[in-house]
């Protein structure tokens, strides 16, 4: 189906070789996963065997890369639309139509289909991912979890032959996990090719027939999964946690988040409803949650970002929205779902040095021991925009890491991520949390909060529903439900 030999590719104005000397044939009906270290080169692949590479994306591209026996040099972008579908690892990046039928219909309509064929291939990938409620919504008022649900039925709605997904299962809840992997084994039994780059490697191991391991831009493995297990350990690519000693009930001590009735509509909808929550210092809570549960519009007004309609939001007794962005940096510090949200500097020394700024620690010392705490030594004169999403996310909260706020809130951390990266991240937080900064975790990633958190708060319809304490209540409550 697709070939590629001896292929290298660096990116325009980049020194550095994403891809060095990759030898990869895919053929119909393979069930394929990418897996390896952050900024490794899977995102790159997948670029080029959904042909952004080098239509779309300009660098320095060798070797050869066939679909069909066709150069894909050769071939329009056109040509790829029913035959290759790519579901990208941020979605923001992939939707800007106005509606979610419109983002669907989208590359269907560029097809030539008929408008009946267009409405029943609609119907037909909304009812597979059970978002026939958001068809009419706008994807701007999305959560990050159903942005990653239409991103993936405007691409199945195309029924391409090989399916490339780069971090599918990323912000989807565990029902959405589950529903997903079957979509895939399906399809997949019905022929297609799948490609799955994946860090969450326990959400697709099982399933698939072959994995292929890459670090520093290289193939470093490519065989059964089973055999995978030594280069992915060598790698650290599954997370190792510690589990911090945690209490068997809520921590005593000074309140430092209170919320109190907070309630939120947007479009006559109801995001928040009568929310009442109390945070103490030191403590680590995860908040977890189903896809458009209301998580995130949450955390927002703990930072004055968002103003309440009805309750209270105080920080350390002080009104969220009624501070200036000083105060509050010093406050709250919050790492956003899409970290590309959060940069407006050129490099990403410059991003780490307005929160150094903001402490008043703006030295090189301490420059550095952050760059090597979040593994970002080597990309410091890099732009953050070019950086790989997962590197993207690692900047991002860096970046507020250094503001050294009370309250750390971070949305989605473990996005991209390998274990490494995971193992440190734990360490991170338990010190925070140890030296009397407070820290609340907003994640799909059950074993993550079960490991790091003193407290988990589930949120369900703009609701609190569920609270409990240690890793054992999150894993008894929730794990089967992703089985």
């Amino acid at each position: 189906m697709i070939e590629l030999k001896n292929v290298s590719f660096c990116y325009s104005g980049s020194v550095d070789f994403a891809l060095k000397d990759i030898d990869i044939h895919i053929g119909r009906g393979e069930y394929v996963l990418v897996c390896g270290g952050s900024g490794s080169g899977k995102s790159t692949l997948a670029y080029l065997l959904a042909g952004l590479i080098p239509h779309f994306i300009d660098g320095e591209l060798s070797g050869s890369v066939c679909y069909d026996g066709a150069e894909t040099r050769s071939l329009k972008m056109a040509d790829f639309l029913p035959r290759v579908g790519l579901v990208f690892q941020n979605s923001d990046a992939q939707l800007f139509n106005g509606s979610v039928e419109a983002e669907i219909a989208f590359g269907l309509e560029s097809m030539g289909l008929s408008p009946a064929v267009v409405e029943e291939r609609i119907i037909g990938a909304a009812k597979k991912l059970r978002i026939e409620s958001l068809l009419g919504r706008s994807p701007t008022h999305l959560s990050g979890g159903e942005k990653r649900l239409v991103s993936i039925a405007s691409v199945l709605a195309l029924g391409p032959k090989l399916l490339v997904l780069d971090e599918p299962f990323s912000n989807l809840d565990w029902e959405g996990c589950a529903r997903l992997k079957t979509i895939l084994r399906e399809l997949n039994e019905a022929g297609a090719a799948v490609v799955v780059v994946e860090q969450r490697l326990r959400e697709i191991i099982k399933d698939v027939e072959r994995s292929i391991v890459m670090e520093a831009g290289a193939v470093l493995f490519d065989g059964e999964p089973d055999q995978a297990k030594g280069a992915m350990k060598e790698l650290r690519l599954l997370p190792r946690y510690r589990r911090r000693d945690m209490p068997g009930s809520p921590r005593k001590g000074s309140e430092v988040v209170s919320i109190k009735g907070l309630s939120y509509s947007r479009a006559g909808m109801e995001i928040l409803r009568g929310v009442s929550l109390e945070i103490m210092e030191g403590e680590v809570v995860a908040v977890i949650g189903k896809n458009g549960a209301g998580k995130t519009t949450l955390i927002k007004h703990l930072n004055g970002l968002m103003r309440p309609q009805e309750g209270k939001v105080r920080i350390e007794g002080f009104a969220a929205s009624g501070q200036s962005p000083l105060k509050m940096a010093g406050l709250v510090g919050v790492s956003f779902q899409n970290p590309n949200d959060q940069f407006f500097k050129n490099t990403v020394e410059e991003e780490i040095r307005v929160g150094l700024r903001l402490s008043g620690r703006d030295r090189p010392e301490r420059l550095h021991e952050i760059s090597i705490l979040f593994g970002l030594e080597g990309l410091l004169e890099r732009s953050p925009h070019l950086l790989s999403e997962g590197q993207k996310k690692r900047t991002a909260i860096a970046s507020i890491f250094a503001v050294e706020p009370r309250v750390l809130v971070l949305d989605e951390p473990t996005t991209g991520q390998d274990g490494r990266f995971l193992e440190a991240l734990e360490d991170i937080i338990s010190r925070l949390a140890e030296s009397g900064h407070t820290v609340i975790v907003v994640t799909h990633d059950l074993e993550f909060a079960s490991a790091i958190a003193d407290r988990w708060v589930m949120i369900e319809h703009g609701a609190v529903i569920k609270e409990g304490c240690g890793p054992e209540g999150i894993e008894n409550e929730f794990f089967h439900q992703a089985a």
